[in-house]
Protein backbone atom coordinates (compact mmCIF):
# COMPACT_ATOMS: atom_id res chain seq x y z
CA UNK A 1 0.00 0.00 0.00
CA UNK A 2 1.13 3.51 -0.81
CA UNK A 3 -0.36 6.80 0.19
CA UNK A 4 -2.95 7.99 -2.32
CA UNK A 5 -4.78 11.23 -2.90
CA UNK A 6 -8.36 12.02 -2.00
CA UNK A 7 -10.92 14.26 -3.67
CA UNK A 8 -10.54 17.95 -2.90
CA UNK A 9 -13.94 19.60 -2.76
CA UNK A 10 -17.36 18.29 -3.85
CA UNK A 11 -17.86 15.85 -6.71
CA UNK A 12 -20.44 17.44 -9.06
CA UNK A 13 -22.24 14.26 -10.15
CA UNK A 14 -22.57 13.04 -6.57
CA UNK A 15 -23.73 16.42 -5.32
CA UNK A 16 -26.27 16.84 -8.12
CA UNK A 17 -27.66 13.35 -7.61
CA UNK A 18 -28.07 13.87 -3.86
CA UNK A 19 -29.80 17.19 -4.43
CA UNK A 20 -32.24 15.70 -6.96
CA UNK A 21 -32.95 12.49 -5.04
CA UNK A 22 -33.23 14.10 -1.61
CA UNK A 23 -34.19 11.61 1.09
CA UNK A 24 -34.40 8.84 -1.53
CA UNK A 25 -30.70 9.13 -2.41
CA UNK A 26 -28.80 5.85 -2.13
CA UNK A 27 -25.66 4.23 -3.48
CA UNK A 28 -27.79 1.78 -5.45
CA UNK A 29 -29.83 4.63 -6.89
CA UNK A 30 -26.73 6.57 -7.86
CA UNK A 31 -25.47 3.63 -9.92
CA UNK A 32 -28.86 2.73 -11.42
CA UNK A 33 -28.78 1.79 -15.10
CA UNK A 34 -28.84 4.47 -17.75
CA UNK A 35 -27.51 7.78 -16.50
CA UNK A 36 -26.39 6.12 -13.28
CA UNK A 37 -24.01 3.79 -15.09
CA UNK A 38 -22.42 6.73 -16.86
CA UNK A 39 -22.06 8.60 -13.56
CA UNK A 40 -20.48 5.57 -11.92
CA UNK A 41 -17.98 5.02 -14.73
CA UNK A 42 -16.92 8.66 -14.54
CA UNK A 43 -16.53 8.46 -10.76
CA UNK A 44 -14.29 5.40 -11.06
CA UNK A 45 -12.27 7.13 -13.78
CA UNK A 46 -11.77 10.24 -11.63
CA UNK A 47 -10.69 8.19 -8.62
CA UNK A 48 -8.29 6.13 -10.72
CA UNK A 49 -6.78 9.34 -12.05
CA UNK A 50 -6.15 10.61 -8.52
CA UNK A 51 -4.37 7.33 -7.79
CA UNK A 52 -2.22 7.42 -10.93
CA UNK A 53 -3.99 4.35 -12.28
CA UNK A 54 -3.22 1.97 -9.40
CA UNK A 55 -5.55 -0.01 -7.16
CA UNK A 56 -5.70 1.78 -3.81
CA UNK A 57 -4.87 -1.45 -1.98
CA UNK A 58 -2.82 -3.98 -3.98
CA UNK A 59 -1.31 -1.47 -6.48
CA UNK A 60 -2.19 -3.49 -9.57
CA UNK A 61 -2.67 -1.32 -12.65
CA UNK A 62 -6.38 -0.58 -12.96
CA UNK A 63 -8.08 -1.43 -16.23
CA UNK A 64 -11.54 -0.38 -17.35
CA UNK A 65 -12.76 -3.97 -17.21
CA UNK A 66 -11.31 -4.56 -13.73
CA UNK A 67 -12.00 -1.61 -11.46
CA UNK A 68 -14.65 -0.39 -9.09
CA UNK A 69 -15.44 2.14 -6.39
CA UNK A 70 -14.44 0.90 -2.96
CA UNK A 71 -15.89 2.35 0.25
CA UNK A 72 -13.09 2.47 2.81
CA UNK A 73 -15.71 2.35 5.57
CA UNK A 74 -18.16 -0.27 4.25
CA UNK A 75 -21.65 0.88 3.30
CA UNK A 76 -23.23 -1.65 5.67
CA UNK A 77 -21.21 -0.27 8.56
CA UNK A 78 -21.91 3.39 7.79
CA UNK A 79 -24.87 3.87 5.40
CA UNK A 80 -24.72 7.65 5.82
CA UNK A 81 -21.29 7.64 4.13
CA UNK A 82 -22.37 5.62 1.09
CA UNK A 83 -22.48 8.78 -1.02
CA UNK A 84 -19.56 10.52 0.67
CA UNK A 85 -16.74 10.96 -1.85
CA UNK A 86 -14.22 11.21 0.99
CA UNK A 87 -15.02 7.57 1.77
CA UNK A 88 -14.26 6.31 -1.74
CA UNK A 89 -11.18 5.03 -3.55
CA UNK A 90 -10.69 3.09 -6.79
CA UNK A 91 -9.80 -0.59 -6.54
CA UNK A 92 -9.54 -3.68 -8.68
CA UNK A 93 -12.19 -6.36 -8.27
CA UNK A 94 -9.90 -8.39 -6.03
CA UNK A 95 -9.42 -11.39 -8.31
CA UNK A 96 -13.10 -12.33 -8.25
CA UNK A 97 -14.13 -11.65 -11.84
CA UNK A 98 -16.06 -14.41 -13.61
CA UNK A 99 -14.31 -13.44 -16.83
CA UNK A 100 -10.61 -14.27 -16.48
CA UNK A 101 -9.99 -13.57 -20.14
CA UNK A 102 -10.11 -9.83 -19.43
CA UNK A 103 -6.63 -10.16 -17.94
CA UNK A 104 -3.90 -12.27 -19.42
CA UNK A 105 -1.16 -11.69 -16.84
CA UNK A 106 -0.70 -14.24 -14.08
CA UNK A 107 -1.40 -11.95 -11.12
CA UNK A 108 -5.14 -12.16 -11.65
CA UNK A 109 -8.08 -14.46 -11.25
CA UNK A 110 -6.77 -17.47 -9.36
CA UNK A 111 -9.80 -19.12 -7.71
CA UNK A 112 -10.39 -18.53 -3.99
CA UNK A 113 -7.72 -15.85 -3.67
CA UNK A 114 -9.82 -12.74 -3.16
CA UNK A 115 -8.05 -9.56 -2.12
CA UNK A 116 -8.65 -5.85 -1.63
CA UNK A 117 -12.30 -4.81 -1.16
CA UNK A 118 -13.57 -8.32 -1.91
CA UNK A 119 -11.46 -9.70 0.95
CA UNK A 120 -12.33 -6.82 3.30
CA UNK A 121 -16.06 -7.11 2.73
CA UNK A 122 -18.00 -5.51 5.57
CA UNK A 123 -15.03 -5.45 7.94
CA UNK A 124 -15.13 -2.12 9.77
CA UNK A 125 -12.08 -2.47 12.03
CA UNK A 126 -11.38 0.91 13.65
CA UNK A 127 -7.64 0.24 13.24
CA UNK A 128 -7.92 -0.28 9.48
CA UNK A 129 -5.31 1.85 7.69
CA UNK A 130 -6.98 4.12 5.14
CA UNK A 131 -4.41 4.42 2.30
CA UNK A 132 -5.04 8.17 2.10
CA UNK A 133 -3.86 8.75 5.65
CA UNK A 134 -0.28 7.40 6.12
CA UNK A 135 2.75 9.60 5.48
CA UNK A 136 4.24 9.71 2.01
CA UNK A 137 7.72 9.28 3.52
CA UNK A 138 8.77 6.86 4.87
CA UNK A 139 6.73 3.93 3.64
CA UNK A 140 4.89 2.00 6.37
CA UNK A 141 5.15 -1.19 4.32
CA UNK A 142 7.91 -2.99 2.48
CA UNK A 143 8.02 -5.89 0.06
CA UNK A 144 10.47 -8.77 0.38
CA UNK A 145 12.20 -10.46 -2.56
CA UNK A 146 9.76 -13.38 -2.22
CA UNK A 147 6.84 -11.00 -2.86
CA UNK A 148 5.51 -10.85 0.68
CA UNK A 149 4.40 -7.43 1.89
CA UNK A 150 4.96 -6.58 5.55
CA UNK A 151 4.69 -3.65 7.93
CA UNK A 152 7.99 -1.79 8.26
CA UNK A 153 8.36 -1.72 12.04
CA UNK A 154 11.08 0.93 12.01
CA UNK A 155 9.09 3.29 9.79
CA UNK A 156 5.94 2.76 11.85
CA UNK A 157 7.82 3.49 15.06
CA UNK A 158 9.42 6.63 13.60
CA UNK A 159 6.08 8.05 12.44
CA UNK A 160 3.93 6.99 15.40
CA UNK A 161 1.89 4.43 13.47
CA UNK A 162 1.02 1.02 14.86
CA UNK A 163 2.83 -1.77 13.03
CA UNK A 164 0.15 -4.15 14.34
CA UNK A 165 -2.56 -2.05 12.65
CA UNK A 166 -0.65 -2.08 9.38
CA UNK A 167 -0.22 -5.88 9.61
CA UNK A 168 -3.91 -6.38 10.36
CA UNK A 169 -4.81 -4.20 7.39
CA UNK A 170 -2.58 -6.30 5.12
CA UNK A 171 -4.32 -9.43 6.39
CA UNK A 172 -7.79 -7.91 6.08
CA UNK A 173 -7.12 -7.03 2.46
CA UNK A 174 -5.58 -10.38 1.57
CA UNK A 175 -2.51 -8.66 0.16
CA UNK A 176 -0.38 -11.75 0.71
CA UNK A 177 -2.54 -14.26 -1.15
CA UNK A 178 -0.31 -16.42 -3.35
CA UNK A 179 -1.61 -14.76 -6.51
CA UNK A 180 -0.26 -11.38 -5.42
CA UNK A 181 2.91 -12.69 -3.80
CA UNK A 182 3.82 -14.48 -7.02
CA UNK A 183 3.11 -11.38 -9.09
CA UNK A 184 5.23 -9.17 -6.84
CA UNK A 185 8.08 -11.71 -6.83
CA UNK A 186 8.01 -11.85 -10.63
CA UNK A 187 8.07 -8.07 -10.74
CA UNK A 188 11.00 -7.94 -8.28
CA UNK A 189 12.90 -10.50 -10.36
CA UNK A 190 12.32 -8.45 -13.52
CA UNK A 191 13.68 -5.36 -11.77
CA UNK A 192 16.77 -7.35 -10.83
CA UNK A 193 17.36 -8.49 -14.40
CA UNK A 194 17.14 -4.93 -15.67
CA UNK A 195 19.43 -3.57 -12.96
CA UNK A 196 22.07 -6.21 -13.72
CA UNK A 197 22.06 -5.07 -17.33
CA UNK A 198 22.75 -1.50 -16.17
CA UNK A 199 25.48 -2.46 -13.70
CA UNK A 200 28.32 0.03 -13.87
CA UNK A 201 26.19 2.75 -15.49
CA UNK A 202 24.91 4.87 -12.60
CA UNK A 203 22.93 7.23 -14.82
CA UNK A 204 21.10 4.35 -16.52
CA UNK A 205 20.32 2.79 -13.15
CA UNK A 206 18.88 6.04 -11.82
CA UNK A 207 16.84 6.60 -14.97
CA UNK A 208 15.42 3.09 -14.67
CA UNK A 209 14.53 3.66 -11.02
CA UNK A 210 12.76 6.92 -11.87
CA UNK A 211 10.76 5.20 -14.60
CA UNK A 212 9.47 2.69 -12.03
CA UNK A 213 8.77 5.18 -9.24
CA UNK A 214 7.47 8.32 -10.95
CA UNK A 215 4.33 8.76 -13.07
CA UNK A 216 4.68 8.19 -16.79
CA UNK A 217 1.96 10.06 -18.74
CA UNK A 218 0.07 10.45 -15.48
CA UNK A 219 0.16 6.79 -14.44
CA UNK A 220 2.48 4.83 -12.20
CA UNK A 221 3.76 1.35 -13.06
CA UNK A 222 2.07 -1.40 -11.06
CA UNK A 223 3.38 -2.57 -7.68
CA UNK A 224 4.83 0.77 -6.63
CA UNK A 225 5.81 -0.44 -3.15
CA UNK A 226 7.67 -3.40 -4.67
CA UNK A 227 9.75 -0.99 -6.75
CA UNK A 228 10.23 1.25 -3.74
CA UNK A 229 11.46 -1.64 -1.62
CA UNK A 230 13.73 -2.95 -4.37
CA UNK A 231 15.45 0.39 -5.04
CA UNK A 232 15.79 1.08 -1.29
CA UNK A 233 17.91 4.20 -0.61
CA UNK A 234 18.14 5.13 -4.29
CA UNK A 235 14.37 5.02 -4.52
CA UNK A 236 13.85 7.11 -1.39
CA UNK A 237 16.27 9.73 -2.70
CA UNK A 238 14.19 9.98 -5.88
CA UNK A 239 10.89 10.11 -3.99
CA UNK A 240 12.09 12.86 -1.66
CA UNK A 241 12.46 15.24 -4.57
CA UNK A 242 9.80 17.88 -5.15
CA UNK A 243 7.20 18.06 -6.46
CA UNK A 244 6.06 14.68 -5.11
CA UNK A 245 3.85 13.93 -8.09
CA UNK A 246 3.78 10.22 -7.23
CA UNK A 247 1.42 10.79 -4.29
Amino acid sequence: MKRIRRFQGPVPDLANYRKRAGSRASWKGYRRRGAGRKRYRQLVQNLAGLQHGLCGYCEIDLRECDRQVEHVIPVNASPDRALDATNMIACCVGGTSNHPEIRCDRERFVPREASCGQAKGNNADSDFVDPRMPPDLPSLTRVRPDGQIKADADACRATGWSADSVERTIQTLGLNVQRLRTARKDYWDNLSVKMRAYRGDQNAMEDWARSRLLPQNGNLPKFFTTSRSYFAELGEDILEQHPRAWI
